[in-house]
């Protein structure tokens, strides 16, 4: 099971969870993340994170969230904590929130 670490933002301080295989929005509900959420279905961005590290854990984006993305301009290591979803196995997922920084 990875560990998912979301670093310190304006929306709160930095915090870890162990994380099973699934939504990583899930996570961050039960870590009370430093991430904001709006739609939670792929349609405002608000729930930007960079992937800081272990990309690998992360299942590759869907069409949904990839078009959104496009869309806003996103960078490449930039995920909807809304969509992404976390691999079964062991590891380090370290995300930063990014609202308000742009895509």
């Amino acid at each position: 099971m990875p560990t998912v670490v979301f670093e310190a933002s304006e929306f709160g301080p930095a915090v870890s969870a162990e994380a099973g295989a699934g939504r990583l929005i899930d996570a961050c509900d039960d870590a009370r993340a430093p991430v904001v959420f709006s739609c939670r279905d792929a349609r405002c961005g608000i729930c930007r994170v960079e992937v800081v590290e272990g990309e690998q854990h992360l299942e590759p984006p869907g069409r949904g969230e990839l078009d959104l993305l496009e869309r806003l301009g996103a960078l490449p290591r930039l995920r909807l904590a809304c969509q992404a979803v976390l691999r079964a196995g062991p590891g380090l997922v370290r995300l930063r929130g990014v609202i308000g920084r742009g895509g």
